[in-house]
């Protein structure tokens, strides 16, 4: 055994400080990691390309096959109204409808149905209409007919109203309720003109009650522009006027019709829209000082 030294370059070592560091091979976890993020295995962007050109190209084409096919249509006999169907007609005439509405032959499509229906519910006895189309070359005209609901007797005529108060025509008067008679020349009554509506209202409601007193009974109810409505009884004329404070005008008549019993005088007249201060005439005496204390408590006074 020899004690000579070794000399690494001889021996073919080389010398160097740093230590050797094995490589630890990945886990299956970390392999498979790495091997989804990693950017060469992401897949490619697409590149998405737009041919401008051909989808205005396109545009146009549409355009002008839609452009084709209205002109089309416009121009086609296919779509010309040839029919028009009324419903809902009992007294108006439909084939005065049918006049009137004037849409045979026009377009469907451009036919106006908007003046149809006005030219429609100018007619008296219509109370509101419909118009629509029927496609392809139909248009159909429902209507709502007015109605009698009261009486209104003027120029020696019963007229039927409806609940709005339009003049009815060509049809009977309504067989209930009252009937109100104006006796003043105006407003002018024809067929479709609107009287006071109001009037009838109260004369209905009146009529429902009946008057205070057994005697003397109510029999009629007259109405005029200057008076409004009035009551006319078996011995005098109850001016009520318009409707505002009706109940409080029953009262009055009420107690006024007490103290005319209590006297053995009739209530000739009474003037009601006055308030707490009735103009009155009961018997022969002209009572324009009357004056109602209190209507609830039956309190007539003469100052």
């Amino acid at each position: 055994m020899s004690d000579k030294p070794r000399n690494p370059e001889r021996d073919g070592f080389q010398a160097t400080d740093d230590p050797i560091v094995q490589p630890v091979p990945l886990s299956r976890g970390q392999w498979l990691f790495r091997r989804l993020t990693s950017r060469e295995h992401l897949p490619a962007r697409t590149k998405i390309r737009i041919r401008w050109p051909r989808l205005i190209f396109a545009a146009v084409v549409l355009s002008i096959a839609a452009l084709g096919v209205m002109l089309a249509l416009l121009n086609s006999p296919l779509l010309e109204v040839k029919s028009v169907s009324v419903e809902g007609a009992g007294t108006v005439s439909a084939a005065s409808v049918r006049q009137l509405a004037g849409l045979k032959g026009e377009h469907v499509m451009l036919a106006d149905l908007d003046a149809a229906r006005e030219r429609v519910a100018a007619l008296p006895m219509v109370k509101d209409v419909t118009v629509s189309r029927d496609w392809p070359s139909g248009i159909n005209v429902v209507i709502v007919e007015r109605t009698p609901w009261g009486r209104w007797r003027a120029n020696d005529t019963v007229w039927a109203i409806d609940s709005e108060g339009v003049i009815l025509e060509g049809s009977a008067p309504a067989g209930h309720g009252p009937t109100v008679t104006q006796v003043s020349a105006l407003p002018a009554i024809t067929a479709g003109a609107r009287i006071n509506i109001s009037a009838v209202d109260m004369a209905a409601e009146l009529h429902a009650r009946g008057a205070p007193l057994p005697l003397p009974g109510v029999v009629g109810y007259e109405w005029s522009l200057s008076d409004g409505l009035v009551v006319i009884t078996e011995h005098g004329r109850i001016v009520f006027g318009d409707s505002d404070g009706l109940e409080y005008k029953y009262a009055v008549w009420e107690q006024l019709e007490h103290e005319a019993h209590r006297r053995g005088e009739p209530l000739l007249f009474a003037d009601l829209r006055f308030g707490l201060r009735p103009r009155v005439e009961i018997g022969l005496n002209v009572g324009r000082d009357v004056r109602i204390q209190d209507h609830a408590t039956a309190s007539v006074s003469e100052q």
